[in-house]
């Protein structure tokens, strides 16, 4: 355990971000713990000093002082982060691959230097000399904004639509999504009943305010895990009310949830784009994180889609799972890119707190494994004509790394893009689901969060409409 003492005690979890860069999950406390840490923060001719103190080993670094409420905060919280960064560098000799970043979209970042006429070679050295990125993640952002020129400025009178389905057949191992078990599928007729329910009073909302949808989205949990009928169903009320998306995606992840009845419920229903997720092509590995289905069935889904027209398949691949070494994640890898899909998703195995791979006390492979696995992905993945257009990160990843969405040129996912940086509003509907309502003139964003809760969502979906329609409503007249 290892105690904070700080006198900014409003970053006090902002610092304790810092810390598990180097030291992983560990508890740190204000008031207890067997190891100090002190962090002073002074303010000296024109300047913010921070200074920190550990085992022996003293730090100060210093950034101008900026005022402005917002921005003011936003940068003292930047300059005493970057000062216990490099008190921990020091203590520990390591210089994590994403530097003194913890946040999840550091494109963010590269788009604000961008602003500023900081663009190629430039912002990537700032991004070295002020974050303490490697050269390689500098890069790697610098390709995905690359990737991502004409399809990020959306114009403000658009949205995107999410509609999510949190059943699945099984429960991944490493899973912490607001999903359950499918079961007897008693929940499923009552919950698509209260789902369209919450679509209809969001596409009223949207015709009073002459919105038009970019992009629509279905996941979970796992879509194909509804009968086909139930499927069919729902996507012919979501286009009756959302008509005129430019992408419909549908997430098909689990193999053994797709057969030709729900395929050609898609196809009837506009889909183009799916995801047939293999994850791995072991086995013994599908069998250890709780998937229902075999590498063999993987190949079986995915030739079905191809033969039936789907000309935009994505599949997903996730690095440092259990009892897997460099080798075994390369020959899944090599799998997939001989399938040939249009897009290809690398995760990073992040083992959350309330996953069963926690609560079994699974050891994440160490860091340098898991760089050589991601990075070697990147390689790969080049060579066979994949650009890399997204990235995110999450807490708790193997080695602090990242998941990047790499696709085919002309096969970037709009959804991924809109949702991952920001730049678009995203109307949200299921349990568990999120809205994220943006106001481009004063560039923020307000969350209105549907109940995790099957059972409470299916009970209270007026209740969430109503609260959601108040929150736009209400922000929608001050920007006007």
């Amino acid at each position: 355990m290892i105690r904070l003492e700080t006198n900014l005690p409003g970053f006090f979890n902002e610092l304790c971000e810092v810390i598990r860069l180097f030291l992983g999950a560990v508890e740190i406390r204000q008031d207890e713990g067997d190891e100090l840490i002190v962090h002073r923060h002074d303010e000296a001719e024109g300047l913010w000093v921070e200074r920190f103190s550990a085992q022996g080993h003293e730090v100060c670094h210093a950034a101008p002082i900026v005022r402005g409420r917002l921005e003011e905060k936003r940068q003292l919280k930047r300059a005493a982060k970057t000062g216990c960064f490099l008190l921990m560098r020091e203590i520990t000799g390591v210089t994590p691959p994403w530097g003194s970043l913890t946040g999840i979209r550091p494109t963010r970042l590269m788009y604000e230097l961008r602003e500023k006429g900081v663009e190629g070679e430039a912002a990537r050295r700032a991004m070295e000399d002020t974050f303490y990125v490697s050269p390689d993640k500098a890069l790697l952002l610098s390709d995905i904004l690359t990737m991502q020129r004409g399809l990020i400025d959306t114009p403000d009178d658009e949205y995107d639509l999410y509609i999510g389905i949190p059943f699945c057949t099984t429960r991944c191992a490493y899973c912490s999504f607001a999903s359950g078990e499918l079961g007897k599928g008693t929940l499923v007729e009552p919950y698509l009943a209260a789902l369209k329910r919450e679509m209809a009073l969001d596409a009223a909302l949207m015709g009073e305010l002459g919105l038009t949808i970019r992009a629509a989205y279905m996941g979970g949990g796992t879509p194909t895990a509804l009968t086909a009928k139930q499927l069919d169903g729902l996507l012919r009320e979501a286009n009756r009310l959302y008509p005129g998306a430019r992408e419909w995606t549908v997430e098909a992840g689990r193999p053994d949830t797709i057969d030709r009845d729900k395929l050609q419920a898609l196809i009837d229903n506009g889909v183009e784009r799916i995801s047939v997720n293999p994850q791995t092509f072991s086995d013994e590995t599908l069998r250890v994180i709780g998937r229902a289905h075999t590498a063999a069935q993987t190949v079986e889904a995915y030739g079905l889609a191809r033969s039936m027209g789907f000309h935009h398949i994505n599949m997903d691949l996730i690095a440092a799972l259990p009892g897997e070494n460099e080798e075994d994640f390369f020959r899944s890898l090599a799998r997939t890119i001989q399938l040939a899909p249009e897009s290809i998703t690398v995760h990073t195995l992040a083992i959350k707190r309330s996953s069963r791979l926690h609560e079994q006390g699974y050891a994440q492979v160490d860091a340098g494994t898991a760089e050589r696995m991601v990075n070697g992905a990147r390689e790969r993945l080049a060579e066979a004509g994949y650009a890399p257009y997204y990235l995110y990160r999450q807490k708790y990843m193997a080695g602090n790394l990242e998941n990047v969405g790499y696709a085919k040129p002309g096969y970037a996912c709009l959804y991924n893009i809109d949702n991952m940086e920001e730049t678009t509003r995203i109307l949200a509907q299921g349990a568990g689901a999120i809205t994220k309502w943006l106001f481009p003139r004063e560039r923020r964003i307000e969350r209105s969060p549907n109940l995790r809760n099957i059972e409470q969502y299916i009970q209270r979906v007026d209740e969430m409409a109503a609260r959601k329609r108040a929150l736009i409503l209400s922000q929608e007249e001050n920007e006007q």
